[in-house]
């Protein structure tokens, strides 16, 4: 019994050691931030405990304390970006553009720059669009480099800001030709190459199926969902976005309407 004791104290000791090496959890919080932090911790009861001091904003975007809730800042890509809004009527967005800026689009990223049309925004962050304000979305090659809760979260924010009716165009390597081109013949060497060909080279980490892709859209409330061909669509303004010939064999192309 009193080893028992013993044993609580100093796990219960050590906890506290733990909570105090992250320091105080700030106010407000961004969820990749919010993650981070309740990665840091080892104790799965007091990762429950710090994340149930939060609730979330919808509104805001972030996690607030429930104490004492705070606004969030709007970063000065979001007011360029609303400013915009105010002048545009068919709104377009094209999602992880890279280096492929297309004019008349909203075009993001991470990356800084002052290209005109371009607007540096955290897509793993509430998008800075209001509800039903897009009319067509486009994505090409990003799905892949994110997990499938990131990746989940990234399609629900879309969805909210499409109008009814409106289109996301997706295109990504599927796992069927990812199967095909890096995992085939199958062997034991070809499984071991194909993680590094498919994964490592890209910083690649979660492969859509179809199926897989349909299970997730239709859950999140896309009403249609349509398997297209590289530079095909039924939209004028989606046709020939797809900038990847050399991938259409590895690639899916998708069509998702709200």
């Amino acid at each position: 019994m009193f080893k028992r004791i013993i044993n609580g104290l100093i796990h219960r000791l050590c906890r506290a050691a733990d909570r105090s090496v992250q320091g105080p959890f700030p106010a407000t919080i961004s969820q990749a931030d919010l993650i981070k932090r309740l990665l840091a911790i080892p104790h799965w009861q007091d990762k429950i405990e710090s994340y149930e001091q939060y609730a979330y904003s919808e509104e805001n975007g972030c996690w607030q304390k429930k104490s004492a809730a705070h606004p969030a800042s709007v970063n000065s890509s979001h007011e360029k970006i609303l400013a915009r809004l105010e002048k545009a009527d068919d709104i377009k967005v094209h999602y992880g553009c890279g280096a492929n800026i297309m004019p008349d689009w909203f075009n993001l990223d991470l990356y800084a720059s002052d290209e005109q049309d371009y607007f540096a925004i955290n897509l793993l962050d509430k998008h800075p669009f209001a509800n039903s304000q897009v009319s067509f979305a486009f994505s090409e090659d990003v799905l892949e480099h994110l997990t499938q809760a990131d990746s989940i979260f990234f399609l629900s924010e879309i969805y909210r800001a499409l109008k009814p009716g409106g289109v996301l165009r997706l295109s990504f390597p599927g796992l069927e030709g990812v199967l095909t081109q890096h995992y085939s013949p199958y062997s034991e060497s070809r499984v071991r190459q194909g993680e590094f060909e498919a994964y490592s080279f890209w910083d690649h980490v979660h492969f859509y199926s179809k199926e897989e892709l349909r299970l997730v859209a239709e859950h999140i409330g896309f009403k249609k969902i349509q398997f297209v061909e590289y530079g095909q669509s039924a939209y004028a303004e989606l046709k020939e976005l797809d900038t990847r010939a050399h991938q259409k064999a590895l690639n899916t192309f998708a069509e998702l309407i709200k």
